[in-house]
């Protein structure tokens, strides 16, 4: 893959997004891992599997995309994606059914699930190289109308959201802990 390629670019962007994701599970005890901060709210645990249900399924899309898109003809330069809609955690974005965890997975299993899926898709971006994918496009269910870079975004965008929603639960269940400790 050529180092200025966007497939680089994105590549480099996923790997920092995964990073990001990595460090927020690190800041939540292994203890709080799988404990829900409330009935209604999804545990750490529950955020990585469906993390792993979304990427999975997001490389079917990707791997059709690069597949149809044609060969690259001179220059590229993409269109941003634009994150902000992703970032904004005031806004609730209520999963599907089929994206909905389970609870059946430990973190450690999710995130297993994670590493394995993020190997298919670099290869899957790898697969991509010489082929010009601003020229196909799928819908998105929140971001509407995007094209073939701006989906391999979306997935990075999407584990970015969900880092800082980690963050939170961890955030909410340390401060319970006090609570308890302090009665």
């Amino acid at each position: 893959m050529n180092m200025s390629s966007p497939l680089s670019t994105l590549s480099a962007a996923l790997a920092a997004d995964r990073a990001t994701l990595l460090a927020a599970v690190e800041r939540v005890p292994v203890s709080l891992r799988s404990r829900k901060p409330a009935p209604d709210c999804w545990s750490v645990a529950d955020v990585l599997e469906h993390l792993s249900i979304v990427e999975s399924r997001a490389l079917v899309l990707a791997r059709g995309l690069v597949e149809s898109a044609p060969p690259l003809d001179g220059g590229c330069e993409p269109t941003p994606l634009n994150r902000a809609v992703l970032q904004n955690r005031s806004t609730r974005i209520q999963a599907p059914a089929p994206i909905v965890p389970t609870g059946t997975l430990s973190a450690d299993d999710a995130l297993a699930a994670l590493e394995r899926s993020r190997a298919e898709l670099m290869d899957v971006i790898a697969a991509a190289e010489g082929r010009d994918l601003r020229q196909v496009s799928r819908p998105h269910p929140v971001l509407g109308k995007l094209d073939g870079y701006q989906w391999l975004g979306a997935i990075g965008g999407h584990e970015e959201r969900h880092a800082l929603q980690i963050l939170e639960i961890g955030d909410t269940l340390t401060k319970q802990d006090l609570g308890s400790a302090a009665l």
